[in-house]
């Protein structure tokens, strides 16, 4: 079982910008600027790249604390422990804490998304989208009118489907496994358990909301705006997919075969949830529930089901016959 890094939501935040540079080509403050003939403050773009600033720039030094100490406290154990957890497994995505680091920075940069979306508003009253609080856009994933939905029923049987062709295979499970090794010792099952159950939900929930706001709430709506909600929504899709395909750099041996059949799964993903976007007037509430949900459940499934397999290539030691 294989789940996209971030640098995939990375290439597509560098796009995503560069896309929008022409509704916001003003000439701006070096650390905020007042559209004209609005109370509407414009962040600049180096806020982008500062983890934490835009809720600074506001005043919210609580979430701005939370941000900016949480994406470096993570990213930086990433890179002291990278040796460590690169010599006990063959996962491309073994470097957990560095993933959840930038889970964390693509929420956190959700307010900066936010932000330029208000601004194209402004400027193009036809413009759609979901004008979603910040604070609220985090809760999304875990509201039952979100996970009580069609598309996120679907995305949950499919990741039960997934598991259960998993399954059939001959391969010790969870109730075989002695000890995980995590950054740099092995410890116990159970104690272990509760960190990859609870780095499995980070993660999911960073994809959930950060991933659907940028690519459905963000760029899709700025190509249905463009070109048209079919166009806008085919774009996006494909975009979504094939951004997939970079990681193929993170893998020893890259399996191109594989890779295709993950970029085809994920543009046909992003098609589903786009199109429930879309007919529900741009709210992502759902398609956010739906990507977390479906991430949750395979990630923590194939660990239980196939524990060698698992998502963050953690080592496991199994109990002596």
């Amino acid at each position: 079982m294989r789940k996209p890094v971030t640098f995939s939501l990375g290439c597509g935040l560098l796009l995503l910008f560069w896309c929008m540079s022409g509704y916001n080509g003003r000439a701006q403050d070096p650390v905020l600027s007042y559209v004209p003939d609005s109370s509407l403050r414009l962040y600049p773009p180096w806020m982008l790249w500062v983890p934490g600033a835009t809720h600074f720039a506001d005043g919210n030094w609580r979430t701005g604390l939370a941000f900016s100490l949480g994406e470096t406290g993570a990213i930086a154990l990433g890179i002291a422990f990278d040796k460590q957890l690169r010599s006990e497994s063959s996962s491309p995505y073994y470097n957990y804490p560095l993933l959840l680091g930038f889970e964390l920075y693509n929420i956190d940069k959700c307010h900066f998304m936010r932000n330029r979306l208000e601004y194209i508003k402004a400027t193009y009253p036809g413009f759609r989208y979901d004008d979603i609080a910040f604070n609220r856009l985090m809760l999304e994933p875990f509201r039952p009118k979100n996970i009580f939905t069609p598309i996120t029923g679907l995305f949950v049987a499919v990741a039960l489907g997934q598991l259960y062709l998993e399954s059939r295979t001959d391969h010790p499970g969870y109730s075989d496994v002695n000890e995980l090794y995590l950054l740099n010792r092995y410890v116990p099952r159970t104690r272990a358990m509760a960190f990859y159950g609870t780095a499995s939900l980070a993660a999911s929930w960073g994809a959930g909301v950060g991933e659907e706001y940028w690519f459905r709430n963000g760029l899709m709506p700025i190509w249905d705006y463009r070109f048209g909600q079919t166009k806008g929504l085919a774009y996006s899709s494909l975009l979504f997919g094939s951004l997939h395909l970079t990681n193929m750099l993170f893998e020893r041996e890259p399996d191109l075969k594989a890779a295709l059949t993950q970029a085809l799964a994920a543009t046909v993903a992003g098609w589903l949830l786009g199109s429930d976007v879309q007919k529900r007037d741009y709210d992502i509430g759902p398609a956010s529930a739906a990507h977390t949900w479906y991430d949750f459940t395979l990630m923590l499934g194939s660990f239980l089901i196939n524990p060698e397999d698992n998502i963050f290539g953690v080592g496991v030691r199994f109990v002596l016959p």
